[in-house]
């Protein structure tokens, strides 16, 4: 997606879904109503997402690129190794500072079986400086990607 220019803008559990209801079911991206055709040194600029989800570029309305949905795979892979959020509160103002301000914390109990090699993807995901984090290349060259085996 992102090597053809696309940026989703909008990654989200609830916008994963699985091919069928088998165990090797593959997971698909659905819902590109947001999505954008990109230039490989463009930026975008309109607020886009989904609050929980989105990259603190697009909280503090600064240009963005595809880096946003690398932050957003980093928030899923918080949520499903954990059950939480990384960033998280009822009242939204309060979960924009955070996802601006706050650093990633695994502060939860079930951190504690979470390898050091997950842990360390989580945090190059979710880094706060967009020309800091990963980009989707090198993510997938982690050693706890590297380690996964998923079923063709």
């Amino acid at each position: 997606m992102h090597s053809l220019g696309i940026v989703h803008r909008d990654i989200k559990l609830e916008n994963i879904m699985m091919t069928d209801d088998s165990e090797s079911s593959k997971p698909k991206l659905v819902d590109f109503g947001l999505a954008k055709m990109v230039g490989p040194e463009e930026a975008i600029t309109e607020l886009f997402g989904t609050l929980g989800y989105v990259a603190p570029e697009i909280l503090q309305r600064k240009s963005y690129n595809k880096g946003v949905d690398v932050w957003s795979l980093g928030v899923i892979m918080y949520a499903l190794l954990s059950g939480y959020m990384p960033f998280d509160s009822k009242d939204k103002k309060e979960i924009a500072r955070q996802t601006v301000e706050d650093p990633v914390s695994f502060n939860i109990a079930k951190f504690d079986a979470v390898s050091k090699e997950a842990k360390q993807l989580i945090v190059a995901l979710l880094h706060k400086e967009k020309r800091k984090r990963v980009s989707i290349e090198e993510a997938l060259m982690f050693p706890w990607m590297l380690k996964q085996s998923i079923p063709d």
